[in-house]
């Protein structure tokens, strides 16, 4: 019993610091990829650092998913199935994107310069916070506190 109980305050200890470095991570995660669109658009570089560029907001998604995972595993039932329902909305919608723009292009032959694929990870990262939104209200925990 007493192993137990020690087990759950440590949980309880590094949940803290593991919810405080999800943001962290997560701004990395943009600004490294927002950094690499910018210098791989704007500079002419060697093909060995654009393939590190390329390779840099992978790793640092990577770590922001590996963070996200064990943090997870720290909430409740209630916080998991938000964010569960939160990622189904956004790959639905992120779905629907990929077809119409698919359909769109052999139709109208779109223009690189206006859509491509550059312009989708922001909008795959707006549908999940559209699908938190959507799911948080779903639950009406706005003004409650949960892990």
């Amino acid at each position: 019993m007493y192993i137990w109980l020690k087990q759950i305050r440590a949980m309880e200890k590094s949940k803290k610091p593991l919810s405080d470095r999800l943001p962290l991570y997560a701004l990395i995660w943009v600004l490294s990829y927002i950094g690499s669109l910018g210098a791989l658009k704007m500079l002419s570089l060697p093909e060995e650092f654009e393939v590190i560029l390329t390779i840099v907001p992978a790793l640092a998604f990577a770590l922001f998913l590996y963070t996200f995972y064990r943090y997870v595993h720290l909430m409740d039932e209630v916080q998991i199935k938000i964010r569960m329902e939160a990622a189904v909305v956004a790959f639905s919608l992120a779905l629907v994107t990929v077809m119409t723009l698919g359909l769109v292009d052999i139709a109208f032959k779109l223009n690189g310069e206006d859509w491509n694929f550059r312009f989708l990870a922001p909008m795959f990262m707006a549908y999940y916070l559209i699908g938190l939104v959507i799911s948080k209200r779903k639950y009406n925990i706005d003004h409650e506190e949960h892990d």
